[in-house]
């Protein structure tokens, strides 16, 4: 089956199996720069990409629902404004994911804080797809209310600029 997508802005057409996952479509066809874990489906969390915005767990996701869609690796969205947003937030609360999960819990903190998601409940349980126990519920919860407020701050200047 052939697939057009757009992964880390650069646009393909994928000649591949409809229901293989998007970790491995990964990892074969973007190299070191776009690789991403695969867990063969375990759930830990650590293999999440941006599906359209959205956080996503890459070996959950099968091929044919990326037709038409932008992927975004952590490789590509570390260089972002957003993910300055987001280390903002890190330093602010005093809090920061370690290294096995940063990767994942920073695309799931961008998807949260680009929803203007503010519900507890629903910022644990989005966070919960992580199954790294580095981080506690109150300290994810204060780095989404942070990444909120830091990322209006930054719309708020841009428009006054234009």
């Amino acid at each position: 089956m052939k697939i057009d997508c757009t992964i880390d802005g650069k646009t393909l057409t994928l000649s591949l199996n409809s229901d293989k996952p998007l970790s491995l479509i990964l990892r074969e066809n973007m190299g070191d720069e776009g690789y991403v874990n695969h867990c063969s489906g375990r759930m830990c969390g650590l293999c999440a990409v941006l599906v359209d915005g959205k956080a996503v767990l890459s070996c959950m996701v099968p091929a044919f629902e990326i037709r038409g869609k932008t992927v975004t690796t952590f490789e590509s969205f570390r260089r972002s404004k957003e993910m300055k947003d987001i280390e903002k937030a890190y330093e602010a609360v005093g809090a920061y994911p370690c290294t096995d999960c940063y990767a994942s819990r920073s695309l799931i903190f961008h998807s949260l804080i680009d929803e203007g998601v503010t519900d507890k409940n629903q910022i644990l349980k989005e966070l919960s797809i992580v199954r790294c126990h580095c981080m506690d519920a109150a300290s994810e919860i204060k780095i989404v209310q942070k990444g909120i407020e830091i990322r209006r701050k930054r719309n708020v200047r841009r428009t006054q600029l234009a």
